[in-house]
């Protein structure tokens, strides 16, 4: 029997602020005062505070004061009267404006001659670029806690609470969705899977990587970009495009404005020449247009599938490779052209 899921006031209320009100009520379960009240949901909130501030699981968290949205951050708490947490909560949005170096010194003004250990933290339930991350935690000092470290802590215990267990049910959807980008199928019609495969692919290609949404007049999709190559004064890159639910299509893009159409139409049938060698189609665009940004060309046959759909990432990591090497190839046969001119010319 197909199990009957209940209603869910997190699917519901799926803005930050209702999030932001979640992690502010489970941080006030963690004072001492309410642990006679549920035990297990005190426990695991002290849980959440002891891994935001580091510490092991012999601190004891006796006071915890919490509030939201002092001088528009999210939200904070002082523990013990000896940190002071600033959490910038995330859903599905990223960090903009500057905001985190904001807040980070409008919290180290106020607290300037003051015992606290001050404790920064970037709290991100939905997913985001792994060098997106990266930079948060080494440029702007945020700790970084995502959703399967507050997973994690959710789990350790059973607590018997509704809101408490919405939301963990809430988030556990959500990980099972990014998990499902094994299935083909799945990459290609949901945006958690769609961005659960960009994941992987960060974690198993070796140089950088970055992908986000890319909002345009035709619908707008989840791309994928890496290894920029140059070539005179133009640079190729990969692109992978998957506009949900319509096709995802990994592509050779050329940076920078082309001389011609004549141009591009050379570079292509050079590239689709070099995919050849190493057993990958790469064909000619529908259109060739001139822009900052053009399509060169598109690897069909990159993204390799079994019949159940289940995506073979061993063959497509290979695939990507290979048109890695095409794209390496051609700036080396591109760059012995231009030297061959130049001694001409000479």
């Amino acid at each position: 029997m197909k199990e009957i899921q209940t209603p869910n006031i997190f699917k519901l209320a799926t803005k930050e602020l209702s999030q932001d009100a979640f992690f502010a009520w489970l941080l006030q379960w963690a004072d001492e005062k309410y642990g006679g009240i549920n035990p297990d949901l005190n426990h695991t909130a002290q849980d959440f505070v002891r891994k935001l501030i580091g510490q092991p699981k012999t601190y004891a968290v006796m006071t915890v004061e919490v509030g939201r949205q002092w001088h528009n951050i999210d939200v904070w708490a002082e523990i013990n009267g000896e940190y002071f947490i600033s959490i910038e909560d995330k859903t599905n949005t990223g960090r903009h404006s500057n905001q985190l170096a904001r807040y980070k010194e409008l919290v180290e003004s106020e607290f300037g001659g003051k015992p606290h250990k001050l404790i920064f933290i970037y709290l991100k339930t939905g997913n985001e670029s792994l060098s997106s991350l990266d930079l948060i935690k080494s440029k702007e000092g945020y700790k970084i806690v995502d959703r399967r470290t507050v997973l994690e802590i959710l789990d350790t215990r059973s607590v018997t609470n509704d809101i408490f267990n919405d939301f963990r049910s809430h988030l556990g959807r959500l990980q099972e969705l990014t998990d499902s980008c094994s299935n083909f199928n799945a990459v290609k019609t949901n945006e958690s899977a769609a961005q659960g495969f960009y994941l992987n692919l960060q974690e198993l290609i070796p140089e950088h990587t970055d992908w986000n949404y890319v909002s345009n007049p035709t619908g707008g999709f989840w791309g994928f970009w890496y290894h920029w190559v140059e070539i005179n004064s133009f640079k190729l890159y990969i692109q992978i495009e998957n506009r949900i639910g319509v096709d995802i299509q990994v592509k050779v893009k050329i940076e920078g404005r082309a001389p011609s159409i004549d141009y591009l139409n050379r570079v292509c049938s050079k590239l689709s020449e070099l995919g050849s060698k190493y057993g990958l189609l790469v064909i000619r665009p529908q259109k060739l247009r001139l822009g900052n940004t053009s399509t060169l060309a598109i690897a069909v046959n990159a993204l390799q599938s079994t019949p159940d759909e289940e995506l073979d990432m061993s063959r497509v990591l290979n695939n990507l490779q290979n048109l890695q090497l095409v794209l390496d190839d051609y700036a080396l046969t591109d760059a012995a052209q231009t030297n061959t001119s130049a001694s001409t010319l000479a």
